[in-house]
């Protein structure tokens, strides 16, 4: 017959207010950091009121002994946070083993894991968590001593690194104000190696000018380069006096320009001279011609008869008949028409007056022109068109033409002798 096995079962862990009182102070001090005490210090659960760090890690000591709703909060807390590692310890039965897990967590740094599996492990002894309580707490005491000196030498650090730092702010100072002259000389420098390099080149450029004129100089000394200068001169020369010749041309032009213009300028002269002389012949025609007419028309009004013929109108009179000849008189001045029909009817004639065109038809001219026996018409008061067509006209029926100068009584008496002769 078999028997039945029997399962063993595992003893459960402590409860957080199950564990020694004289343990939680180092129990809650480190399983639970400063920053998890404000979290959980805010939570409604716990609602504890805030204050320092110290006064919360009184509080949660408190909480930790109470089998209350805290209680049962901060146990569940802290039993899910260390679940993974606890559950090694409470695997083991005996002290050994668990010293063994104590030290491998020891020496990875899992302080608050290990103290928190030892404190909940249901069959650890008590001398070996008394053992390892006391060594925590020489532990804390050293870790007390050492985080002072570590204090005081991180806030001689950090004293230290502020004071560095404000040297460095004045380093940077300087070196900013530093590299900005070393920028400003940098800028100062280029500027004069430019302008020492134009110089250069300035002076590099003189020196080739110099060296080509002194090679010139020594060429001209040597007589190497005559020729080209001799020649420069003789082209000089021919240019010169081609600018010669062509000078005596221009003053040989000028000259016979001067003479030109002093005899156009003598000619000028002379023509002034006899235009003067005929202004003068004229006005002394033209007052012998007034004094002429003037004696006509005495003659003409004077009622006198010829003192050395007693056969007036005939042919025996020694003065100028027309013999009943008929006169056609073209033109001339409206005032003097009396005057020419006496001075035509004294001499026997037979007067008729047309004057041109300017009043009366011009196609009564040829009626007149057949019946008269001679025509006689003044240039200087005739239009052009009427002369021309007179002329024409007579030229057709074979009439005597006289152009008269002048529309004066003196040319018609001229006139009158033509046409008598």
């Amino acid at each position: 017959m078999d028997h039945p096995v029997s399962l063993r079962r595992l003893p459960q862990p402590k409860k957080i207010w199950e564990i020694e009182s004289c343990y939680k102070c180092s129990l809650i001090g480190t399983c639970l950091t400063r920053i998890e005490l404000r979290k959980l210090a805010k939570e409604r659960i716990f609602a504890v009121a805030s204050g320092d760090d110290y006064r919360l890690h009184a509080e949660f000591i408190r909480i930790s002994d109470r089998s209350d709703q805290q209680g049962k909060a901060l146990h569940k807390y802290l039993a899910k946070k260390y679940q993974v590692r606890s559950k090694k310890y409470l695997q083991a039965t005996s002290d050994e083993v668990i010293k063994g897990l104590w030290d491998r967590d020891m020496a990875e740094g899992l302080l608050d894991s290990a103290w928190w599996a030892m404190l909940i492990h249901p069959t650890v002894s008590s001398a070996l968590v008394s053992r390892l309580y006391g060594f925590l707490h020489m532990l804390g005491h050293d870790s007390l001593n050492s985080h002072h000196k570590e204090r005081l030498h991180s806030e001689r650090l950090s004293t230290k690194v502020a004071m560095l730092e404000e040297d460095l702010s004045t380093e940077r100072q300087h070196y900013r104000q530093e590299k900005r002259l070393v920028q400003a000389e940098l800028q100062s420098l280029q500027k004069t190696a430019a302008q020492l390099r134009l110089a250069e080149q300035e002076n590099a450029t003189l020196r080739e000018e110099n060296f080509n004129r002194l090679q010139e100089v020594q060429t001209w000394q040597s007589g190497r380069g005559h020729s080209s200068q001799q020649k420069e001169i003789d082209e000089l020369r021919q240019g010169n006096n081609a600018l010669i010749g062509r000078i005596n041309e221009l003053d040989t032009e000028l000259d016979l320009i001067r003479n030109e213009f002093r005899s156009i300028a003598d000619q000028l002269a002379r023509t002034e001279t006899l235009r003067q002389q005929l202004a003068l012949h004229e006005a002394e025609q033209a007052k012998e011609i007034a004094s002429l007419e003037n004696l006509l028309m005495r003659h003409i009004t004077q009622e006198a008869t010829c003192s050395q013929c007693a056969d007036q109108n005939t042919a025996n009179c020694p003065g100028p008949s027309l013999c009943g000849k008929t006169v056609l008189y073209v033109g001339g001045r409206n005032n003097l028409i009396p005057h020419y029909r006496q001075l035509v009817e004294q001499c026997g004639g037979r007067f008729l007056h047309h004057d041109g065109g300017k009043e009366a038809s011009r196609t009564l001219l040829p009626k007149m022109l057949t019946t008269a026996d001679a025509v006689l018409c003044p240039i200087d008061c005739v239009s052009h068109d009427a002369c021309n067509c007179v002329k024409k006209m007579c030229k057709r029926f074979q009439k005597p033409f006289v152009l008269m100068r002048s529309a004066g009584l003196s040319s018609l008496a001229k006139g009158l002798s033509e046409i008598v002769q």
